[in-house]
């Protein structure tokens, strides 16, 4: 239902409005409390409804801006999807997703695509709260961004200066909570803890990070003592009293002079560190001269990883990607483990690649992952190999070239090296600016015959962007997605949606994280066509490697 105490709000543009008359028959099937105009990119247009009621700013102050902003962190990949589709069925089907309110208010959300001769195509949306069976509102629980999603949306704002502190969160000895508390009662502490969390600065955004551990960025100082206490106080109120005890620090956002790339790998691997070690890592980590003090404390190792890279210490070892009908390997893909470097805390795989694009060495660790692998393609006939390329990289024309020489060098080099036996995952660990210049570098790259695939398909909107940007082969779906696809009819028709948006792009989609025999059922019911986890092999040797 429409509140009065917003009517309508639009901006002129450059573009043709779609005619009032139009877009209130659209509007007119579903009663809602917000009602949205978006261009076919999710660009608003035109926004009506109780916008000051629900979400706190006047409905004039959301236009310009991509109709995620309306959503929790956590539906934005959802949301994502569903654009994308909107394109080949003309709607969105109503599906729940939860309000950027305090709560993450759950919302009943629908769209139509409106053809209208002589306009560009339009989508008009209706928003309303969901009811129970009785008919009462529901007002939601607190909604969290995952780790992933919390450090793209961190790294988003500090890019435009709407980001000046982060808050990190321990809740010490979770463990013990998770111990004394039922499966009922330990979710409604971490609704205590959401709702303690969104009390935050006026537009700040939460997410959790790890077990008992929680972000917070805010474009204001934040009350590290407040949050600390309100927290306690859950904990205490609960059953889990005496259990945990929390601990608060902030980190100010002051780039100064640091360029924004160098601030936001900062900012990334803060967050990595707190994820996997909580404030004992951050604290070794530098954390506590802000970001400036992250690099300053990472440029005492930057020597030992160059010579690491260049010396190539470390190792790769190789995991198989099996075709689902028969579970033959198509292909391995290569995983980085280095030797540990003497001093440095971020030991693992993942807190390694972590570090070294903090100290700006992404080209240089996947260069060396490359030859790495090239020689090893040499070594070993009949096999094929995907080597990870990360985003940062690929932002360089220079590296982008550097690639394109050294494949056509192979090939000259009497035929040793068939290049379709080599396989580039592009990874989000940044997105890409220059969007057509990466998508002709994919060109040139097929065009030789190198398969090229989109790594953790749904982790990152980025990656639905490239995969209406650039031509690839495969697209690797997150491991999150095929779990989640195995416990929820809602989640398995949303993956299935995903599947069937990379087959419609000319992409095959391989499904990681397959562990167990109903997630290989599940995959290959819903038409993906090859899988890498365990079930079919762990990371080892390549076959005949001595």
């Amino acid at each position: 239902m429409l509140s009065s105490d917003t009517l309508a709000a639009a901006k002129p543009t450059a573009r043709a409005s779609v005619g009032g008359a139009d877009r209130f028959l659209a509007f007119a099937f579903a009663a809602a409390d917000l009602l949205v105009e978006t261009d076919a990119d999710g660009v608003i247009g035109f926004a009506a409804g109780a916008f000051r009621t629900r979400l706190g700013q006047d409905a004039a102050s959301y236009i310009g801006r991509r109709i995620t902003c309306l959503f929790a962190a956590t539906d934005h990949e959802t949301l994502e999807i569903a654009l994308a589709m909107v394109r080949q069925s003309g709607r969105i089907a109503p599906m729940v997703l939860h309000l950027a309110d305090s709560v993450g208010s759950p919302q009943s959300v629908g769209a139509f695509l409106l053809r209208m001769d002589g306009h560009q195509a339009r989508l008009s949306f209706s928003i309303g709260p969901l009811a129970d069976a009785s008919g009462a509102v529901s007002i939601g629980t607190p909604s969290f961004a995952d780790q992933r999603g919390f450090s793209r949306i961190a790294e988003a704002a500090l890019r435009e200066g709407r980001a000046s502190a982060l808050g990190l969160v321990e809740v010490k000895g979770w463990d013990r909570v998770r111990e004394c508390l039922s499966g009922d009662d330990r979710r409604t502490l971490e609704d205590q803890i959401g709702h303690a969390l969104n009390e935050g600065p006026a537009g700040s955004t939460t997410g959790r990070l790890a077990d008992g551990r929680y972000g917070m960025v805010a474009d204001s100082a934040i009350d590290m003592a407040g949050l600390v206490a309100r927290l306690q106080a859950a904990l205490q109120a609960s059953r889990a009293a005496g259990q945990a005890t929390v601990e608060g620090s902030q980190i100010v956002l002051d780039t100064g002079q640091m360029p924004s790339p160098q601030a936001t790998r900062a900012l990334r691997y803060a967050l990595g560190r707190f994820a996997d070690g909580g404030h004992q890592a951050t604290d070794a980590a530098g954390t506590r001269g802000g970001l400036a003090g992250i690099i300053a404390k990472a440029e005492q190792y930057a020597q030992a990883v160059r010579t690491t890279l260049a010396e190539r210490r470390f190792r790769l070892l190789y995991q198989p990607v099996v075709t689902l009908h028969d579970r033959s390997v198509h292909h391995y893909e290569a995983l980085l483990r280095p030797f540990p470097i003497e001093g440095l805390t971020a030991q693992g795989p993942q807190e390694f690649v972590a570090f070294a694009e903090a100290l700006g060495l992404s080209e240089e660790l996947d260069w060396a992952v490359l030859e790495t692998a090239i020689a090893a393609l040499q070594m070993n006939a009949g096999v094929s190999i995907a080597v990870n390329m990360s985003g940062l990289s690929m932002q360089n024309p220079a590296y982008r070239e550097r690639l394109l020489k050294r494949l056509a060098e192979l090939r000259c080099e009497g035929g040793k090296l068939d290049p379709s036996r080599l396989l580039i995952e592009l990874t989000e660990t940044a997105e890409i600016e220059d969007l057509d210049a990466a998508a002709s570098t994919m060109e040139r790259l097929r065009s030789v015959g190198v398969p090229v695939c989109l790594d953790d398909f749904g982790a990152g909107v980025a990656v639905f962007r490239y995969l209406r940007a650039f031509g690839v082969d495969f697209v690797k779906l997150d491991g999150d997605y095929v779990r989640a696809a195995c416990k929820t009819r809602r989640d398995r028709v949303l993956v299935a949606s995903m599947v069937e948006l990379a087959i419609t792009a000319g992409a095959r989609v391989v499904a990681e994280m397959i562990e167990t025999e109903a997630e290989f059922q599940v995959m290959q019911d819903i038409g993906v066509r090859f899988g890498q986890g365990w079930l079919f092999g762990k990371p080892g040797r390549l076959p005949g490697s001595k």
